[in-house]
């Protein structure tokens, strides 16, 4: 029988209904072909734009196509596609290919439904705001309301855009700084005062000012978050991790730096960051990441696929040839879980794919165990990784 193609291949994981061998068939080809690999991101981003065109049913389907054809043609495609040689052929291409994973999606939406109300569902916004003075106010909502502050300060919780300080508010306002915690199993997006826009991740908290003077502007970071700096030429911005730090005037870039694990990452979006500690220091152009290592206090530079490590602020989980063990670390965060190594030769078992944010966690599990020899099996929120016997079957323990 004749190999499918990448799309179909692509089209099937999409729609679900890939077989364990044309599941592992993808991801082999997702990891020696680096032009596979990006028509399956331009893929699953267009089928996410196409979702959120459903659940908003203002917009025009057809309109929303034209103007995706549009952004392919204009798109810059020097040294991509090596198996096709015109960009319109290649943006036709996956247009057409997106309406079909789009249809078969649709049909399997309703039961993948089901399951993540029955199984382990993923995180959502959830964060707690604690004031200088010590008093706290929970995030978590649905709605838009405004917060006074034990100070008069008022800020509004906006349940689209998240906190932001009513700027009319801020004249002649003494700085004081607040923390804002997201739990594990949660995420949140506010903005600070001088319109800078953060984006925080499970399990982390940022320390911000109520508005910012002198000739910085200065915030603490532990865990993980995602920053749009407003660009100041006068007032540099500073991102303090520890006794690290991340020094900006304007520009996009991720930082990870978990108290609890023996790397911080910096990955430059856009714009120039400089990433220093006591000992040396490093400045980062687009496209490069600089990891510290804390135990040898090693700080590299290295060229890598931002979308990986941002992908996190878009609703996906974006994994090339990472080790199993950084994929779990970063599941229990979100789905708020443990997992266990039976099988302690799979910690550092690499795993390429796209999974969604909102799925259950079973999905997830099923989607790596279709393309490795891993078992997950399920006892309440302990996750305990096995070697598969025969074909990858997620097991609930106790049914």
């Amino acid at each position: 029988m004749e190999d499918k193609s990448i799309f179909e291949l692509i089209a099937e994981y999409s729609a679900g209904t890939i077989s364990p061998v044309d599941a592992e068939l993808l991801r082999e080809r997702l990891e020696s072909d680096a032009d596979a690999m990006r028509l399956f991101r331009e893929i699953r981003e267009g089928e996410k734009m196409l979702k959120s065109v459903q659940a908003h049913e203002k917009i025009d389907l057809q309109v929303s196509w034209k103007h995706l054809e549009d952004s392919l043609a204009i798109r810059p495609r020097k040294g991509r596609w090596l198996l096709w040689t015109i960009g319109s052929v290649v943006a036709a291409s996956v247009a057409l290919l997106l309406m079909f994973v789009f249809q078969f999606t649709r049909q399997a939406e309703q039961p993948e439904t089901l399951v993540s109300q029955m199984g382990i569902t993923p995180g959502g916004v959830k964060a707690v705001l604690q004031y200088e003075d010590g008093k706290t106010i929970d995030l978590t909502s649905s709605t838009s309301y405004r917060i006074v502050t034990s100070d008069g300060l008022v800020l509004v919780n906006d349940s689209l855009k998240g906190l932001r300080f009513d700027q009319g508010e801020l004249e002649n306002r003494p700085m004081k700084y607040h923390t804002l915690a997201v739990p594990v199993g949660g995420e949140y997006h506010f903005t600070l005062a001088d319109g800078t826009r953060v984006w925080v991740n499970s399990a982390s908290e940022v320390r911000f000012p109520n508005c910012f003077s002198g000739e910085k502007r200065e915030i603490y970071v532990k865990g993980e978050v995602y920053l749009e700096v407003a660009r100041d030429e006068e007032h540099p911005f500073v991102v303090y991790a520890g006794e690290n730090e991340v020094r900006v005037l304007g520009t996009r870039f991720n930082l990870t730096a978990y108290p609890d694990e023996q790397k911080v990452v910096t990955t430059l979006v856009e714009g120039s960051v400089e990433f220093r500690n006591d000992q040396s220091s490093i400045r980062l152009k687009p496209g490069e990441q600089s990891v510290l290592d804390r135990a040898t206090n090693k700080l590299e530079k290295q060229k890598v696929d931002v979308s990986i490590y941002t992908s996190w602020v878009s609703g996906t989980f974006e994994y090339e040839r990472m080790s199993l063990f950084d994929i779990t670390r970063q599941l229990s965060r979100w789905y708020d879980v443990e997992f266990v190594y039976e099988a302690e030769e799979f910690r550092n078992h690499p795993f390429t794919g796209i999974v969604k944010r909102d799925q259950s966690l079973e999905n997830v599990l099923k989607n790596i165990e279709e393309t490795t020899n891993i078992k997950f099996e399920i006892s309440e929120r302990v996750i305990i990784i096995k070697r598969a016997e025969n074909a990858a079957n997620i097991s609930r323990s106790g049914n």
